[in-house]
């Protein structure tokens, strides 16, 4: 009962008792009366003495991982509660499960929360809300406890067998897979400071003239230089969730990502859509979490193209470096682009991404004639079709697969 109705009830009684004359009625009104004054007390009691805290068992997991959230409410007050409920505010894709519970006096309650990770992205959680009041329902108090965490969700990551790190150029044209031992200080060049880089690659000068942190990039050595085109022109992208072009395309560079870096190469990435993002070559945790952390936000749309960004970046990619074009495609336009890596001992390969449904007769003939010319150019080539497994990638000849 809302407290506005429940003063209406004792007003109603007060009148009537006043006006009869009947005793039980003002006995009953007194009662109303008492029970409103002691349920606005009680209620404000019912958070007094309360916390709470929330434990994330990671700070990141990859899409369809399972997440442990621990929560610890603490009663510091003699008095007990009978009934909470603690839930989380946050942008999860689904509610986050809370709990309704009683706790006694100078008493600790634990549970622990289990969520999937059904999307990939940033995603803030907290605050922490308690809510509770009193028997009746008459008053109801809330408190918001800041607790804010952070959670970053990387894209699936699966195993790529058939797929092979492409070999380094070294001194005599000898393509071999092992790194070369030779290492230059030479500046590839300046960006803006992300978290992680190491302190004694900020460029002051830099820094000072665009009044943020900039942060040197170097060539560290002659390895070839893998870097991947993730294509993420919004035209060509259909279809929701796991199955979309876009999720496929994802995983699919982040799986190439996991395996190159552990293969000890240095690893780049280029995206394009609304405008050519370029992360440059590195290797390591460290440039295993800065790419995860983009690949786990990034999203297709604008109309920027495939060929556009080839063209504009070729001048970054450093002879016998290795390039792999993952895209759903199907204008032959890229494909030009893609010959002239090969031509310029840039080893090239590309994935064709096809979207969650049947396409019709003129797409699947275009699909084809882009795998034919660039099997004519010498650039290996799979196709990615619908509800194919993606550990498979490379595993059939192009032919084959066309």
């Amino acid at each position: 009962m809302k407290p506005w109705r429940f003063a209406v009830l004792w007003l109603v009684l007060f009148v009537v008792a006043t006006s009869t004359g009947v005793e039980l009625l003002s006995y009953l009104s007194y009662l109303v009366l008492f029970v409103f004054v002691a349920m606005s007390i009680l209620s404000r009691l019912t958070l007094e003495g309360l916390s709470v805290k929330r434990t994330l068992g990671q700070s990141y997991a990859h899409l369809g991982d399972t997440i442990e959230l621990a929560y610890e409410l603490t009663n510091d007050h003699a008095l007990g509660k009978l009934w909470l409920e603690v839930f989380e505010k946050s942008n999860w894709p689904s509610p986050l499960p809370g709990r309704v519970l009683s706790i006694g006096g100078r008493k600790t309650r634990k549970w622990k929360v289990l969520a999937k990770a059904q999307r990939r992205g940033r995603f803030r959680l907290g605050p922490i809300v308690l809510r509770s009041g009193d028997p009746f329902g008459l008053f109801a108090t809330e408190a918001r406890v800041p607790s804010e965490a952070l959670l970053l969700v990387y894209p699936r990551v699966v195993q790529l067998p058939f797929w092979t790190l492409p070999g380094s150029l070294l001194e005599g044209n000898v393509l071999t897979g092992q790194r070369s031992l030779q290492s230059t200080s030479m500046v590839m060049g300046i960006r803006e400071y992300r978290p992680g880089d190491a302190m004694n690659r900020i460029h002051w000068p830099s820094s000072v003239r665009h009044r943020r942190l900039h942060v040197k990039e170097f060539e560290l050595d002659r390895t070839a230089d893998l870097w991947i085109y993730l294509d993420l022109d919004g035209h060509w992208h259909h279809g929701d969730g796991e199955d979309s072009t876009e999720e496929r395309a994802v995983t699919v560079a982040a799986s190439v990502v996991r395996k190159a870096l552990d293969g000890h190469r240095n690893v780049g990435l280029v995206t394009n859509g609304n405008r050519a993002e370029v992360l440059h070559p590195d290797r390591g945790t460290k440039q295993f979490g800065k790419l995860m952390q983009y690949l786990a936000e990034v999203h297709a749309g604008g109309t920027r193209t495939l060929q556009e960004t080839l063209v504009e970046t070729l001048p970054r990619l450093r002879r016998g470096a290795s390039c792999l074009l993952i895209t759903p495609s199907l204008d032959r336009a890229w494909v030009r682009p893609a010959s002239t890596l090969r031509e310029t001992a840039i080893a090239t390969q590309a994935v064709i991404v096809s979207p969650p449904f049947d396409l019709d007769e003129r797409d699947r003939a275009r699909r084809r004639a882009i795998l034919g010319e660039l099997a004519v150019a010498g650039v290996p080539a799979a196709h990615l079709a619908a509800g194919a497994p993606i550990e498979e990638l490379f595993h059939e000849s192009t032919a084959a697969i066309a």
